[in-house]
């Protein structure tokens, strides 16, 4: 071997993804029994923090690190597992091939395209109604969850369950308006038209798009099938810190799975997402995993990126002055004011093919800010360890009492009545007008149930 060749990386020649895997591995390992963050790992590796997160997700899935979540904390830790350091031991490095299924391979798992347009027609038209039952499914899979969620008392929890059900609910309607026959619905014409003439190219790469996306969607609905089966094995054991985390990454699949009914909804004669080279190849079942990549992370300028936060934002803002409180089909209703990481969570779900962080939503923030649109962020802090920062998207003063009160709620999952006259020694009558009035502006929120009574919490993240 040359001294060329023995110096070369040998992960270079690699996907990223995979690439990843050795890397992440490694510096788990190099830490031993010491815990390590999202953004730990990230910043010691050079992996984005998009990547790191997708690598664990898949090691965690094949048992080679394991997830902690330490109290008072949303945010998961993570460790090699012995599994983990077993398959590093045994591969020796990338080169020695460490087996990984990654997601996009999970996603075109199975995927065989009919060589006829007939066909095409047919199954696809079969693999829509095969999504729209899955989706009913699932979303009494969920609702089944929520019933043993709602019985730990953790209205964080219930929301983020609450909000999956609506989703799938509103994913389900999608679907179900989606035309069985494509280019059936496209040859119906009103009177005085003319019929539309397409070439027999045309429809075939109109039914064998579609075909694909429903396949993949499929794909989807399976993973997703699988996070709700490992979700309910950790309430049924009790793990509820590692329940609610994996319930956040279940959210980001939902995400995932909202990005492609939405593609699939906007494929048209006219319009593809695939080029035209890949529809070809997919013709021949010639599928590789560069034709998911970029539909699942759309490639997208800082300058686009900011430019689709300032859109959203505007149109909250906008909303708000109209008096209307519901952001199109998101639980969150619009207040004057939103916690930095409601916001965040808000704009991933409306927007899943937005690839942003908080840190890139703080900055969008102050831009807009600065340019007058808003009054923008306003920090609660009561020491270095307790803050919370707020989207105000109209001005309005902060009492020290209510102060009081906001890093009451950032210290403590959530808070009644009774613990807040406890903590604080005032009457009644003020907890309860300091509680409307921070519920009404949109920084606390309320909930109540037959169960458990009154509660008023944050939605915030502990940082890492």
């Amino acid at each position: 071997m040359s001294k060329q060749n023995k110096n070369k990386n040998p992960t270079r020649s690699l996907p990223i993804i995979l690439q990843g895997i050795e890397t992440v591995l490694l510096y788990l390992n190099s830490k031993k029994k010491e815990l390590s963050s999202i953004r730990n790992i990230s910043e010691n590796t050079g992996l984005s923090m998009r990547v790191v997160k997708n690598v664990l997700l898949q090691l965690e899935k094949f048992n080679q690190v394991e997830r902690v979540v330490e109290k008072n904390n949303i945010l998961p830790k993570w460790k090699i597992s012995k599994f983990g350091k077993k398959v590093l031991k045994e591969a020796k490095g990338i080169e020695n091939n460490i087996e990984f299924f990654n997601r996009e391979d999970e996603l075109l798992y199975k995927i065989q395209i009919p060589k006829k347009i007939d066909d095409l027609k047919t199954k696809g038209s079969a693999k829509l109604q095969k999504i729209t039952k899955k989706l009913k499914d699932l979303q009494v899979d969920f609702s089944k969850l929520l019933g043993l969620i709602i019985d730990l008392n953790n209205p964080q929890f219930e929301d983020i369950m609450s909000f999956l059900i609506k989703r799938i609910k509103f994913l389900k309607q999608k679907v179900n308006n989606l035309p069985a026959d494509p280019i059936a619905s496209l040859m119906l014409k009103k009177k005085g038209e003319k019929q539309r003439k397409l070439s027999k190219n045309d429809i075939f790469d109109l039914y064998l798009e579609s075909y694909f996306f429903n396949s993949v969607i499929l794909n989807e609905i399976k993973r997703i099938f699988e996070f709700n089966d490992k979700l309910s094995n950790l309430l049924e054991n009790n793990s509820i810190s590692n329940a609610f985390s994996l319930a956040n990454d279940l959210r980001e699949e939902v995400r995932i799975l909202s990005s492609l009914v939405y593609k699939r909804e906007d494929i048209d004669v006219d319009f593809h997402h695939l080029t035209s080279e890949m529809l070809k190849n997919l013709s021949k079942n010639s599928i590789t995993s560069e034709m998911l990549s970029e539909l699942i992370e759309v490639p997208m300028s800082t300058e686009e990126k900011n430019k689709g936060v300032e859109s959203i934002v505007l149109q909250l803002l906008a909303m708000l002055k109209k008096g209307q409180i519901h952001f199109n089909d998101h639980y969150i209703e619009i207040k004057e004011n939103i916690p930095l990481f409601a916001l965040y969570q808000l704009i991933l779900d409306e927007k899943p093919s937005l690839s942003i962080t908080i840190e890139d939503l703080e900055r969008v923030i102050n831009s807009l800010a600065d340019q007058g649109y808003i009054p923008g962020i306003k920090t609660i802090q009561e020491d270095e360890n307790h803050y919370l920062k707020v989207v105000q998207l109209i001005a309005r003063d902060i009492s020290q009492d209510e102060v009081k009160l906001i890093s009451l709620a950032n210290q403590k999952q959530k808070l009644s009545l009774a613990d807040i006259m406890e903590e604080t020694k005032w009457k009644k009558s003020k907890c309860m007008k300091l509680l409307i009035d921070l519920t009404e502006v949109g920084i606390l929120k309320y909930s109540k149930s037959f169960l458990h009574g009154e509660y008023w919490y944050l939605v915030s993240r502990q940082d890492e």
